[in-house]
């Protein structure tokens, strides 16, 4: 059944996520659940690496722990994506997250969009817009990924799934990207910051907090080598970020992603939509946010 024009207001949401490779993801997971100014869809679970097979399934069941623990009013439904990476950039794999994505896509306009957030893989949104090529009309998508304008490249997300993010760019889909570099910049936080954050946030709070502990003292050499300290950002947050406006971003004519995941700038803007790229964010802002819906709970 089509689910376009329903959402009375608030900006209709679909999540796409490889929630369980670190603790971004729960943390994203949490803010929107817990946000009444979206209406958020649906979860859908996609492919990472460190994921046990199949790494849908496991994604989901990370999925499934954060909305045990921060009991959100209204739990949205988890689907599973695609547990591997496209073939290529002409093949999409279907799967309930995909078909899922379609028909809460139905209905809309270009007007209307239904807002897809990828903050994994971009597998499934991209399987979708090969399905239907027409959906491009009807979504937008807001993602984490790449290390900065104007190079381009990436270390997860995108690399994950270059023929998907290629088949992104190569659309006529509105892109906004939130990049690592103004993650680390904006929201890396130590553990002491975290705790002090979310202090008073009840078992919520403490859940979030204690997963950047875990990951902090499981991967302290990566956290060295990223941040050059004890700390790690929180990078899915951007994506949460940009909904509630606390983003600055400026518009850039879109490139097209070569396989080593640089980009290739046209010699001029072109009848494509321009990318977004998210250039700043309101630190203090996304983190009261969040506090406040916790302690709201």
């Amino acid at each position: 059944m089509s689910q376009g024009g329903e959402s009375h207001g608030r900006r209709a949401v679909v999540l796409t996520t490889d929630c369980g490779t670190d603790m971004g993801d729960e943390w994203a997971v949490a803010h929107l659940s817990l946000s009444p100014e979206f209406d958020l869809r649906g979860i859908v679970t996609t492919h990472a690496p460190n994921l046990a097979a199949p790494a849908a399934e496991t994604a989901a069941r990370a999925v499934a722990q954060v909305l045990d623990r921060v009991s959100p009013p209204a739990r949205p439904p988890v689907l599973c994506g695609g547990s591997e990476p496209l073939t290529d950039g002409k093949t999409p794999r279907p799967n309930p997250g995909v078909e899922f994505i379609l028909d809460q896509a139905r209905g809309r306009t270009a007007d209307d969009r239904l807002v897809v957030l990828a903050i994994g893989a971009a597998t499934d949104v991209a399987s979708a817009l090969l399905v239907d090529p027409s959906l491009a009309d009807r979504i937008e998508v807001v993602a984490m990924g790449f290390d900065g304008w104007p190079g381009g490249s990436d270390g997860w997300n995108v690399k994950n799934d270059i023929p998907a993010w290629q088949t992104l760019m190569a659309s006529r889909v509105p892109i906004t990207v939130g990049a690592a570099d103004v993650c680390i910049r904006r929201l890396t936080l130590t553990a002491d910051q975290a705790r002090t954050r979310l202090a008073e946030c009840g078992e919520g709070g403490e859940f979030l907090v204690g997963l950047l502990v875990d990951w902090l003292d499981r991967e302290a050499q990566m956290a060295q080598q990223v941040t050059g300290s004890a700390a790690w950002p929180v990078w899915d947050e951007v994506v949460v970020a940009h909904l509630l406006g606390l983003t600055s971003s400026g518009a850039y004519p879109r490139p097209s992603l070569r396989g080593d995941m640089t980009f290739d700038h046209p010699a001029s803007a072109d009848t494509a939509p321009p990318v977004r790229w998210i250039t700043d964010l309101d630190t203090d802002r996304l983190w009261g946010d969040l506090t406040q819906k916790l302690q709201d709970l």
